[in-house]
């Protein structure tokens, strides 16, 4: 039996709001005494959270907007092992990376789906489809055979395959295989902080840390709830930084520093109708020799993404970012009529925060061959841990590596007798099956309503089975029942209407805003979580 940490989560369907959960952590922050605190609610420090949690270390997370609303909410949605960085011979990254994509995906067997890409090879790529195909039998040989075996595609069989591909140009291609997220980032990364409340952790979204002092008996932070204004003070022996692209800003709140330095890449993807209705992942080298790809999402196809040096972590899509992402897909695929701004649905745009080691090595090379990878710092004598850089695909060896960064500052900890992340094992998969047949719910709102809410599914076939009208799909819009949508209303802390339509869901990414807006089933889903 596989034995996630979700396991233990209780199916007692409490009628407690988010908005009185969230109260009570206010109420346990202020005053409260800590082990560790974790500013930021992105990947990093939802992972950071979760792994202390269940390693038995008293935790808090603070997050100064909503859970995974900065750059985890930007990504592809990819959990890859780094098929790119093979150019710059990076095998013990891309090993690394290929180790954590594996355990996440076994972990995660319902979020995560293997899925097949597709990579044509033009003209104006830097290597031949012969060498292209050497390099996926590299990466599948790396990633240990976890996925199906790379084949080598002709250029008439790529035409065969995917029709919308425009194949003049193309010499030839592979298909291999990594994993994309079902659902969005954003979302897996909140279902990350709720998991770690389920071993005691304290979290509070919208939260703002201004002021932090140093101590004898550790750190005393001065925090703002950001809803209410109310001023809160809390204490904790080690504070995990781990802002993101911000991490320099905190660094410089607490008087921390770092060796590692970081540089920031915006990246865009635009959301436009599906190009193609394959379920494969369509990948092409732009006329920068760079790689970009069309990736599915729901109805919707995603283009990007670009690659653009920027000083400031805070970025907008441009004129000239959505000109140069549509002029590159336009000359790939063939389409009757050339997409233009007016079929973009949504926009994607944040920044990845490349790590610059101190030993000079990158010194020379040019900052686009910088890697996702991730560095954890320690400052002993402060209680800081700093997490820079990572990528959502490695976020299980950072929350073990903050683990031991923490001991390091004299935290104790112990094993979990269960693995401390993942969805429920095959037990209460198979309970909840049974469960749902009985009820008659149809198989693709079960499946989905599974994936989406892990035990809390339990608590939503409780309301169907008083009203079977709330196991139906809400709207064309809207797929969801009423019966999660009141769950996620006591159990996922949404506030805005942005943390369901953008975050906990992608129906801001898939549909028009002004669309959403005026669908019945989207208002009543808002008025069912209070922030209509």
């Amino acid at each position: 039996m596989s034995a996630g940490a979700d396991t233990t989560d209780s199916v007692n369907s409490s009628d407690v709001s988010s908005q009185h959960k969230r109260c009570l952590s206010l109420e346990a922050l202020d005053g409260g005494v800590f082990d560790a605190i974790v500013i930021g609610g992105g990947i990093n420090g939802a992972v950071s959270t979760l792994a202390m949690a269940a390693h038995g270390m008293r935790v808090a997370l603070v997050e100064r907007n909503d859970f995974g609303s900065g750059t985890s909410q930007e990504s592809s949605c990819m959990v890859w092992g780094g098929f790119k960085y093979l150019e710059s011979r990076d095998l013990k990254l891309v090993a690394g990376l290929c180790d954590s994509r594996n355990r996440l995906a076994k972990a995660f067997p319902t979020r995560l789906a293997e899925a097949r890409f597709l990579a044509a090879i033009d003209n104006g790529a830097p290597f031949p489809p012969w060498f292209a195909s050497l390099g996926a039998v590299a990466y599948w040989g790396l990633g240990r055979l976890a996925t199906q075996p790379p084949r080598h595609r002709s250029s008439a069989t790529i035409e065969r395959l995917e029709p919308s591909v425009d194949t003049s140009m193309v010499r030839g291609g592979v298909e291999y295989s990594d994993y994309l997220l079902v659902d969005n980032d954003s979302r897996f990364v909140s279902e990350m902080v709720f998991g770690a409340t389920r071993y005691g952790a304290t979290i509070a979204n919208r939260v703002d840390l201004v002021d932090a002092e140093h101590g004898v008996g550790g750190w005393r932070l001065s925090l703002v709830d950001r809803q209410s204004g109310k001023q809160l003070q809390t204490t904790a022996q080690v504070l995990v930084n781990a802002a993101g692209p911000e991490v320099p800003v905190v660094g410089n709140l607490l008087g921390a520093s770092t060796e590692n330095r970081l540089v920031y890449s915006k990246g865009i993807h635009l959301v436009v109708p599906r190009i193609t209705d394959s379920g494969r992942i369509l990948a092409f080298f732009d006329d920068d020799e760079r790689l970009f790809y069309v990736l599915p999402m729901g109805n919707r196809s995603v283009i990007g993404t670009t690659d653009t040096r920027v000083e400031d972590p805070i970025v907008d899509v441009t004129a000239e970012d959505r000109t140069f992402v549509l002029d590159q897909i336009n000359a790939r695929i063939d389409r009757a009529t050339p997409l233009c701004t007016g079929d973009v649905i949504a926009e994607r745009c944040g920044v990845r925060a490349l790590v610059v080691p101190p030993d000079g090595a990158s010194e020379g090379r040019d900052w686009t061959e910088l890697s996702r990878e991730h560095a954890v710092e320690v400052e002993r004598t402060l209680g800081v841990v700093s997490v820079l850089g990572g990528k959502l695909s490695d976020c299980l060896n950072v929350g073990e590596e903050v683990v031991e960064a923490v001991q390091q500052c004299g935290l104790a900890s112990r094993q979990p007798v269960r693995r401390w992340y993942g969805e429920p094992g095959r037990t209460a998969r198979r309970r909840f099956n049974e469960r749902a047949t009985g009820l008659r719910l149809n198989h693709q709102v079960a499946e989905d309503l599974w994936r989406r809410q892990g035990m809390r599914a339990f608590m939503a076939l409780d309301l169907i089975d008083e009203d079977r009208g709330l196991g139906e799909p809400m709207g064309d819009l809207i797929p969801l029942t009423e019966a999660e949508v009141r769950v996620m209303a006591n159990h996922e802390w949404i506030f805005e209407a942005d943390d369901f339509l953008r975050r906990r869901t992608m129906l801001s990414q898939v549909e028009r805003h002004d669309e959403l807006l005026g669908d019945p089933a989207v208002l009543r889903a808002l008025e069912l979580l209070r922030v209509a």
